[in-house]
């Protein structure tokens, strides 16, 4: 597939799933977005993370992630969470302590205030992050995702050797997912019926 015709796949599965991720009743999403974080915190990547790297919000519908990030923070584990620049485009990353370290952006997410956190600078996220949470709106089983387009998280995976785990409802999975070279897949995705171990569905072709 060529890269334009990739970019038209993905586009056109954009639209569908964030369409079908919108219509989720609030209600039934936090549930499933519960049933998610408690398969995440069982998880031995998770147990054993000392620092962990979380978006929080719930744009259009995604997973939602603040429950997790205070459990996390609870159990004495650092957190850190990504703030998005414009100009260029790239993800900022600073730790907090509480969720009141938040603010709501235009972005629709709860980032981190900037006078309140610490910049985590890139070769400190290189040598100790150990979770990464992405997010993301489709999905395969072989850990190929589709974001919002703008590759944030594809460049910031690129840079780091922490496990790299999606959450989705599981709604957000389809058979094959569309990539391109500069993509970067997920190592394990959650969702609330399971836990994908995507590197060994990728070594079984």
């Amino acid at each position: 597939m060529s890269s334009d015709d990739a970019r038209a796949a993905k586009a056109a599965l954009r639209a569908e799933m964030l369409s079908a991720r919108r219509s989720l009743d609030p209600d039934v999403r936090r549930v499933l977005s519960l049933s998610i974080a408690e398969r995440v915190v069982r998880m031995p990547a998770y147990r054993g993370a000392r620092v962990l790297h979380a978006y929080i919000g719930s744009v259009d519908g995604e997973v939602e992630t603040r429950d997790l990030v205070e459990r996390a923070l609870r159990a004495g584990k650092r957190v850190i969470c990504p703030r998005a620049e414009r100009r260029p485009r790239r993800l900022e990353h600073y730790e907090i302590t509480t969720l009141d370290d938040l603010e709501l952006t235009s972005f629709g997410l709860w980032e981190p205030i900037l006078a309140r956190t610490r910049l985590v600078p890139a070769d400190e996220l290189a040598t100790t992050l150990d979770l990464v949470l992405v997010p993301g709106i489709v999905f395969d089983r072989q850990g190929w995702r589709i974001g919002f387009g703008a590759g944030y998280y594809d460049r910031f995976l690129a840079g780091v050797q922490a496990t790299a785990v999606a959450l989705a409802f599981s709604l957000q999975l389809r058979a094959t997912v569309p990539h391109e070279p500069h993509d970067v897949p997920l190592d394990r995705i959650i969702t609330e019926a399971e836990v994908i171990d995507a590197g060994a569905e990728r070594e079984r072709g």
